[in-house]
């Protein structure tokens, strides 16, 4: 049907677009705005996602309004996007004053926001079924998600799903390639100043960083920084020739 095709490139298009975007936040940004383009009119949305100990927060939405109706779910800890969340389905509000699955935030959200339907989806992926966080939906019109939207809806957050995914996993591989080349830079310095060897080197900036309760990495980067050699631990007589020099 020309309807579904047309849908079908615009979440093509959308899947190159978040594919293109250059860390987490960016893809993040432009999950909300693609969802609030594509799943419209006058749809706001925003993403929330798992962080460590089970928190949540929304780094990303298209419209203040969606930003206030999240953090009404967080300080009520009621609400559709956690149980998304936590439970895998996807909640549907179709008349925010009507609700009584949720009855404090949905008055709450309707008082001071105007928004009076919504709808919230899990993020996944596939390979592990882990929660990723949510995909919310909201609308100032009652009973704005159709079945046709719900299923763009369901199709477009797991294209998310994927972006985001992806971008983490790059920002990650970055990372570790980052602290690599800069422990290598600062074993480069020790092994030239302490005449000693790699591993040698790597075993003084390990003993450091456990002394100091510092990460490998920062004490990496302030050596390479300072160009400051810094104080090998004292082992006695015996001990590695790089902790005596």
């Amino acid at each position: 049907m020309p309807g579904e095709r047309d849908f079908d490139e615009r979440l093509a298009a959308v899947a190159r677009e978040l594919l293109n975007e250059p860390d987490e936040q960016h893809t993040l940004q432009r999950v909300v705005d693609a969802a609030a383009a594509t799943l419209g009119p006058q749809v706001w949305a925003s993403v929330s996602l798992v962080r460590q100990r089970r928190e949540v927060d929304t780094p990303a939405t298209s419209d203040d309004r969606a930003a206030r109706a999240d953090e009404l779910q967080y300080e009520l800890t009621e609400g559709p996007c956690l149980d998304a969340i936590w439970e895998q389905e996807t909640f549907q509000i179709d008349d925010m004053t009507a609700d009584e699955r949720y009855p404090r935030w949905s008055r709450a959200v309707a008082e001071q926001t105007g928004i009076r339907s919504s709808l919230s989806l899990q993020l996944f992926t596939d390979a592990d079924q882990e929660s990723l966080g949510g995909l919310n939906l909201y609308s100032p019109r009652r009973g704005a998600f159709d079945a046709q939207t719900r299923g763009e809806a369901l199709a477009f957050a797991a294209q998310a799903a994927v972006a985001v995914t992806s971008a983490r996993t790059e920002e990650h591989l970055r990372s570790v390639m980052a602290t690599r080349t800069l422990i290598g830079q600062a074993q480069g310095i020790l092994m030239e100043r302490l005449r000693i060897t790699a591993d040698q080197a790597f075993g003084v900036l390990s003993r450091l960083s456990q002394q100091s309760n510092v990460k490998l990495r920062e004490i990496a980067r302030r050596l390479v920084e300072t160009g400051e050699v810094p104080r090998p631990p004292r082992t006695g007589h015996g001990g590695d020739p790089a902790a005596t020099r």
